[in-house]
Formats: structure tokens, C-alpha cells, sequence
């Protein structure tokens, strides 16, 4: 999200920094050649490959440190940005729409030598997964959609002071980040929590200084996950026709992406559960160590 990866520089000044003891890999970007762009990527972990998806502009290293730890130890991360974010390039035209970022994705699991692997996404990711199961089915063997959202006229719509804040590039960043945690005590604590993760991350090398997102991409990926997405059904009319299994996972507090759109988009996938846990729409933050064993229970 926009608001975490402004606040990672306010955390850079503000969270003091403690080594630990996971300091010992170090994240090792490449890039490949995927169609008309090059994606970064670096790898993590043992185990089988999980595709990890992020979200509105949010690059390879706004994943809470925390969770990639718990993840990597059972699965081999392939963390990536999706094209014009952080370390990827871009076109010049504007091919930015939620299916090219999902054919990005099949581009990648191909060539990187992947037949088939498990997808975890989030937010907007969530909505790149779903059009990768759509149009690419037989490249994933199960996928956890997080914070996900059926488009079109099926969506329970974010309520507009909310999406107006998140766009606003006037509103303070800690008001923002309220709208990505809880507004209350606990999720005040895992926000700040999480910060002070991605501070030491990024100071001990475990996760990529990559941060950018340009202004061209904002608009590019606002068009794309808002106007276009929002503008048809046919992203809802083809879940019916996934036969992966597919874990829908949301905070019972998210105000983004609001629970009840797991639960539309869950009824409609023949092969699907959904989970709801504590927290907003950074739940898998908030929560990591509860989604990760979620994530393991279900990937088993």
C-alpha cells in the first residue's frame, strides 16, 4: 500500500535499530525478461515454490519482514515487483490493466522454469491472482487470496472518505496508516511494530532498499485497480469456471477491501475457504504468525 511505503522512510528516521538473529540471508535481486518488461525478483527460502503477489504500490520489500521469516521456513519465496514498481521496467505505452499483471506472472513462473506453484496475493494482488487463475489455471496448484476484491458492479465498494484518504496525497501518513491497520490500540502497536521490522530488514540486507514507485505508475496502477476494474463483470461471471483450490483470507476489520467481498468472491469459486482473522486490511501483518500457520494448514 501507498501509505506503507511513504511511512518506511518516516521509520528509517524514527525506529531505533536492534539486530537479530535472521540477519544472516541477504536478499540478492535479479531481473528477467517477462514480454515487453524486465521484473526484479529475489528468492527465499526451501521448499515449493510460492508466487508472492503485493499490492498497490507496493514494491518486493513491503512484505512484513516478520511473515516472509515464518513463509520461507516451510516454502522458496519468489518475491518480485509487478511491472513500473521499484526495480521493474516499464512501457511506454500505458499496458498497465490487473490481466497484463497477471500474464506478468505466468511470464515469470515460465521463465523462471516453473510448471506449476502456489500463489499467495495481496489487495490489488489479490486481484492480479484471481485473473492468473482465470487465464492461467494450469500454472498454480492452489492460491490464498488476501483483502480480495470480485470487481464490477459484485464489489462491496470502499466507503469514499476512505478511498479519498488513501489517494490523498495531503493526508498525514499516520492517518493513512490507520486505514491499513486498526484504528485502535493493538493495531496502532503492529503498525509501528511492523515499521521497526522493515527498518531492520532493510539495514541488515534481508529484504531490497526498493521503495520507488514513480508518478506515472500511481496513475497507471489507480486507472487499473479503480476505473477499469471496477467497469466490468467479467472478472466475477469467470470465477465460477476456477477449479483450483483457493483460500480467501481477510482482517474482520478491513475497511479496503471489506470482508464481505471474500466471502462474494468465495461463494462463487466451486473450490474454495475463507478465513477471517484479526485485523484490517494488514491483517497478515498483524496477525502474521496465526496467517502463516493458516497458510501452511491449507498449502499441506
Amino acid at each position: 500500500m501507498k501509505c506503507l511505503r511513504n511511512l518506511i522512510f518516516m521509520a528509517l528516521l524514527c525506529v531505533g535499530f536492534c539486530p537479530t538473529a535472521y540477519a544472516q540471508f541477504k536478499a540478492e535481486v535479479k531481473t528477467i525478461e517477462v514480454g515487453d518488461v524486465k521484473l526484479a525478483y529475489y528468492i527465499r527460502g526451501q521448499g515449493k515454490p510460492l508466487i508472492m503477489i503485493n499490492g498497490f504500490l507496493s514494491t518486493m520489500s513491503l512484505w512484513d519482514p516478520a511473515l516472509i521469516e515464518e513463509l520461507a521456513t516451510n516454502y522458496q519465496l519468489i518475491l518480485f515487483d509487478n511491472r513500473g514498481v521499484g526495480l521493474s521496467t516499464d512501457t511506454k505505452e500505458n499496458n498497465t490493466t490487473i490481466s497484463q499483471m497477471a500474464d506478468d506472472v505466468a511470464g515469470l513462473i515460465k521463465n523462471l522454469g516453473y510448471e506449476k506453484v502456489n500463489i499467495l496475493a495481496w489487495s490489488m494482488g489479490a486481484r492480479i491472482g484471481q485473473q492468473l487463475l482465470i487465464r492461467h489455471p494450469a500454472l498454480v496448484e492452489k492460491a490464498i487470496l488476501c483483502s480480495a476484491n470480485p470487481g464490477g458492479t459484485h464489489e462491496d465498494k470502499t466507503a469514499q472518505d476512505t478511498e479519498s484518504k488513501l489517494n490523498d496525497p495531503n493526508v498525514p501518513e499516520m492517518e493513512k496508516i490507520s486505514l491499513v491497520f486498526t484504528n485502535d490500540e493493538q493495531g496502532k502497536l503492529a503498525a509501528k511494530d511492523c515499521l521497526a521490522r522493515l527498518k531492520e530488514a532493510v539495514a541488515a540486507g534481508i529484504i531490497p532498499d526498493d521503495f520507488i514507485v514513480s508518478k506515472e505508475t500511481s496513475i497507471r496502477q489507480t486507472r487499473a485497480r479503480t476505473t477499469l476494474w471496477s467497469s466490468s463483470n467479467e472478472n466475477f461471471d469467470a470465477l465460477k469456471n476456477i477449479k483450483n483450490p483457493v483460500l480467501l483470507a481477510d482482517g474482520r476489520s478491513d475497511i479496503i477491501d471489506l470482508p464481505k467481498n471474500s466471502v462474494i468472491i468465495a461463494n462463487q469459486i466451486p473450490y474454495s475457504w475463507s478465513a477471517f482473522l484479526v485485523g484490517g486490511h494488514a491483517f497478515l501483518f498483524q496477525s502474521h504468525k496465526q496467517f502463516s500457520d493458516l497458510v501452511y494448514a491449507f498449502l499441506q
